[in-house]
This record gives structure tokens, C-alpha cells and sequence, in this order.
């Protein structure tokens, strides 16, 4: 067997091996973006929030909060806020942002509420800042949450799968505001409430088969 192969099997076994331990073993990194529109090809990511799930517990001191420089907001400020003038004085430059994210990263699960979207977005600035190729393991709390209604044959109206309505099952509270930071907590609370549901003994596998994957960016 070519060592490129031999090297990949081992990595795979490791990987699988590692997703049998309880959820609890693995360090999580919530996070959410706002973006100038809903085409990750024309638009733009305008601010990044995460926070650090860690043992089990949402570790406030490591919620971050940054908003992108060089970046249109557009008619976007009316859902997220954060105005030309935000950008100006506060942005940091994408290339930046991202590679304390890739720093942030490592030896974590990425946790986002609706992946298709934000893994778009992501996969397209790193593109764009020309960054080396990173492998990612995510979950996704949406698709999380599809999956067990389907599971257990509960229907769902439209649009009851969004952060806020998926929070409700779970008799989590409404967060008044919008932004990247405080949506990323409020992802975090919803897997929380998700594993709690699931079961104590739920492992990382269990959630990947609910909802997750691998990329690379």
C-alpha cells in the first residue's frame, strides 16, 4: 500500500475511533456570521461571533465578536445592525479574522445552525485570503433538529426549523437582539439542549449521524 494511503487509513481510523467518545471528551467552537446578502458568491461576511463549548459548558470568556474591514453592507444593516461607520472604525481585515479562527479551530468541532450557508461563506472568504487548506469537522444544529423531527414523525411548519423557532421546542428564551455574537450563543444553547435530550451517554458519533461532516477549506 502507497504511504499517501497507508497515511490516510491511519488518519480515518483515528478519526472514527475519536467520534466513539462521549460528546463531552471533544471541545466545540459555535459559531455565526452575518453577511451582506445570501449568495456566498456576490456577498459578503460583515461580522464573525463564536463561543467555546468545553466539557460540556458554554465558556463565556471565549466569546468573540469581530466585524469584517472592506466590506458593503448595504441593505443588510436592518437585520444585523452594523453600519458602514461599525465597519470603519472597528473592522479587521478578512485575512486576519481568519486565521485566528483557523487557531481557534484546531482540535475543535465547528457547531453552526445551518451549514450549507455558512460553510459556503466560509469556504469562500478562505479562498479569497489565499489560506492554506484546513479540514474541518462540523455539526450542524439544524439539520440536527430536521432529522429528529423526521425521526420521531413530527411535523414541522415552514420556517420552524430557523434558530429562534428550534430554541422554542426546547422552552429556550428569545434573544431580542441579532447579531453574530448572540446568535452564536444561542446555537450553543441549542445543541446543549439537544444532546440534553438526546441522552447523557451521547456520543460524537451521534451527533454527526444526526447532523454533520467533514470539509475542507
Amino acid at each position: 500500500m502507497a504511504p499517501g494511503l497507508i497515511h490516510s487509513f491511519h488518519q480515518w481510523r483515528r478519526t472514527r475511533s475519536a467520534a466513539q467518545r462521549h460528546w463531552t471528551e471533544h471541545d466545540y467552537l459555535v459559531l455565526d456570521i452575518e453577511t451582506s446578502g445570501l449568495n456566498a458568491k456576490q456577498d459578503q461576511i460583515v461580522s464573525i461571533g463564536w463561543v467555546v463549548i468545553h466539557q460540556g459548558r458554554v465558556e463565556l470568556d471565549s466569546a468573540r465578536h469581530m466585524v469584517l474591514s472592506n466590506t458593503r453592507v448595504g441593505d443588510s444593516v436592518g437585520i444585523h445592525m452594523i453600519t458602514e461607520a461599525d465597519v470603519s472604525a472597528q473592522g479587521k481585515s478578512l485575512s486576519s479574522v481568519l486565521r485566528y479562527l483557523r487557531q481557534c479551530l484546531r482540535r475543535r468541532i465547528l457547531v453552526v445552525h445551518h451549514a450549507p450557508m455558512e460553510l459556503d461563506f466560509l469556504k469562500s472568504a478562505w479562498q479569497q485570503a489565499a489560506l492554506p487548506d484546513f479540514k474541518v469537522s462540523w455539526l450542524d444544529t439544524l439539520a440536527i433538529e430536521r432529522t429528529r423531527a423526521h425521526r420521531s414523525q413530527q411535523p414541522i411548519q415552514q420556517g420552524g426549523f430557523r434558530l429562534a423557532a428550534s430554541r422554542a421546542r426546547y422552552s429556550l428564551p428569545d434573544y431580542q437582539g441579532h447579531d453574530a455574537l448572540t446568535d452564536a450563543l444561542a446555537t450553543a444553547e441549542l445543541l446543549l439542549a439537544q444532546v440534553a435530550h438526546l441522552g447523557k451517554d451521547s456520543r460524537l458519533v451521534d451527533l454527526q449521524q444526526l447532523g454533520g461532516g467533514q470539509t475542507r477549506w
